[in-house]
């Protein structure tokens, strides 16, 4: 026989837990790694709190002399709750020989632990350094993560 008490414990997990759900903002600081590869630490903040380290990966749609240059990216996000992976599109924008700015979109690719079956999308919007060395950017994700 079934208890209450027994169901009540049984289903308090999924019940009670908060959904993580709705708006959320990424602010990354980055330096490249490579011509098509950067890294860096990212804080992520609204819905979700986490911090922690981040990759990415770029593919160029043309040359970095002809402005805007459209560009496609893949970025993982290692936080303390588990890494999430998006994939977007931006435009690179040069204001001058080594100031550009960025803006573009964001989907969710993946998750795992706290990230897992998590589904999102959003905005991005930055700006790079290509006089510094090594290259470096700042980015802002804006969006939604939903579960």
């Amino acid at each position: 026989m079934i208890s209450a008490t027994s169901l009540a414990v049984a289903c308090s997990d999924d019940a009670t837990a908060p959904d993580p759900s709705g708006p959320v903002t990424i602010a990354i600081a980055q330096s490249l790694t490579g011509q098509t590869t950067s890294a860096g630490a990212f804080t992520m903040t609204g819905s979700r709190a986490d911090s922690g380290s981040t990759t990415e990966e770029l593919t160029f749609g043309g040359p970095l002399t002809q402005s805007p240059v459209p560009l496609t990216y893949v970025r993982t996000l290692t936080g303390k709750q588990g890494t999430l992976t998006v994939r977007g599109s931006a435009t690179l924008t040069f204001s001058s020989q080594t100031a550009a700015t960025l803006a573009g979109t964001w989907t969710v690719e993946k998750g795992t632990g706290a990230y897992a079956n998590t589904t999102g999308t959003g905005t991005i919007t930055g700006s790079a350094n290509f006089g510094a060395t090594p290259p470096t950017g700042t980015l802002t994700y804006a969006g939604r993560l939903d579960r």
